[in-house]
């Protein structure tokens, strides 16, 4: 069966349409068309993070440019080291100030590959602030460093 549209503003109906609208009023709205999604789209994870560290990434806490933050910087294999270990560095330098500090400090031509907790390498406008309030232990941000690629 064919229904014949018609827009409300339409003056000219004739008898067969409005009984048309009126069988159409007597019908109960039909749900709308599901949408097919493909399998590739519908991935779940699995592991779930705590709720406190959702939060803390999600709303990281408010750094000011005032603060001072204790930097430890550890050296990874032949990489000479640098004395003193620990350093105060504001909030709101970012990683590639620091890795230009850190070359100035050990007379390095070139890059330095940096790493947080030994684990991932920092984006370079990555502001040290953030990376603070996520990552810190015993109220310091550990950097390792290394002259060569160290991990991956």
């Amino acid at each position: 069966m064919s229904r014949i549209i018609q827009s409300e503003d339409d003056e000219s109906s004739s008898s067969a349409s409005s009984s048309h609208s009126s069988f159409h009023n007597e019908q109960s709205p039909s749900p709308p068309p599901q949408t097919k999604i493909p399998l590739s789209t519908s991935i779940i994870l699995e592991k779930k993070i705590p709720l406190e560290q959702q939060e803390k990434v999600l709303n990281p806490p408010p750094t000011t440019t005032d603060s001072k933050i204790m930097i430890r910087f550890v050296p990874i294999g032949s990489t000479p080291s640098i004395q003193p270990r620990v350093f105060k560095i504001s909030s709101g330098q970012t990683i590639s100030t620091l890795n230009k500090f850190l070359c100035k400090k050990l007379r390095h031509k070139g890059i330095l590959h940096l790493y947080i907790q030994n684990s991932f390498m920092p984006l370079p406008d990555e502001q040290i602030g953030s990376l603070y309030a996520l990552f810190k232990t015993n109220n310091e941000l550990i950097i390792s460093y290394c002259n060569t690629i160290a991990f991956g």
